[in-house]
């Protein structure tokens, strides 16, 4: 049963461990798909998938999905900051990765995006199937077992993608969605509403439109186990800022960590 959103601030994790807590890095896996897909015309487009894992002996892999504006290794880096800060303790082995961006060589009726004539909504969560399917068949070099907890996150069209994608995977536990809009539309919110697992959802105050989107989710039929929104004031879409930058590292150990050390407030 879904629960009513909940508002706080969760206490600052420092991204720093102390020193005798780090153990032996683990250089990161790079692989690049190549794949292909049908275009609206019915010809064959090929693309690629860049891939970045960050090994750990945790039996847990956590697929993420960047948003629109983002490369695997996001934003000044900050996916790949992420993997780095997972993987020295050892909670879960990162695996980011980005489609291919839009090229606007074809424009398609009903969205404002296409790759070679692609759809770029289909590209979205084409991608992200291929990168969790990737990691599944690699799961034992990743994070020592043939049979990991899989977790999903994606921020902004990230999350719209993990939304349409969650549920298609019985082993997904969990997902995070981070300023997330309605991207792919009708795609999002069936397959988010068929998701059975754990919803997390967090998104900054100034942002109205993912604020927007909690609140529809919040009423609508959910299939989830549970369902819990955090609100971060002061905090527009991108997360931007040091300090925002610490929230949304601490958005995913509340999410896959069980960091919920303080009280909660409920939002009224």
């Amino acid at each position: 049963m879904p629960v009513r959103p909940d508002r706080r601030l969760w206490p600052p994790v420092s991204l720093v461990p102390p020193p005798d807590s780090i153990p032996d890095p683990i250089n990161p896996v790079d692989a690049t798909l190549s794949l292909e897909t049908e275009a609206e015309s019915g010809g064959l487009v090929p693309y690629q998938v860049p891939i970045t894992a960050y090994p750990t002996g945790s039996g847990a892999i956590l697929v993420n999905s960047p948003g629109s504006g983002e490369l695997k290794d996001g934003r000044e880096q900050r996916w790949r900051n992420l993997g780095l800060h997972l993987q020295q303790r050892g909670l879960a082995t990162l695996v980011t990765y980005n489609a291919p961006r839009p090229d606007f060589q074809v424009q398609l009726e009903w969205e404002a995006y296409s790759y070679q004539g692609v759809s770029w909504n289909k590209l979205l969560i084409e991608s992200l199937c291929h990168a969790v399917d990737w990691s599944l068949e690699h799961s034992a070099q990743l994070c020592g077992t043939k049979t990991p907890a899989l977790y999903l996150s994606g921020f902004s069209s990230g999350g719209s993608a993990v939304g349409a994608v969650a549920h298609r995977y019985p082993s997904v536990q969990r997902v995070l969605l981070l300023s997330t809009y309605d991207s792919v539309g009708d795609s999002f919110y069936e397959g988010i509403s068929n998701f059975a697992g754990d919803i997390y959802l967090v998104y900054g105050g100034e942002d109205p439109t993912a604020g927007l989107l909690a609140q529809v989710l919040r009423m609508g039929p959910l299939a989830a186990k549970s369902f819990q929104i955090r609100e971060v004031p002061n905090c527009g879409h991108r997360f931007d800022g040091e300090a925002n930058t610490e929230l949304l590292t601490q958005a995913f150990h509340w999410a896959f960590d069980g960091d919920n050390s303080l009280p909660l407030t409920a939002e009224s």
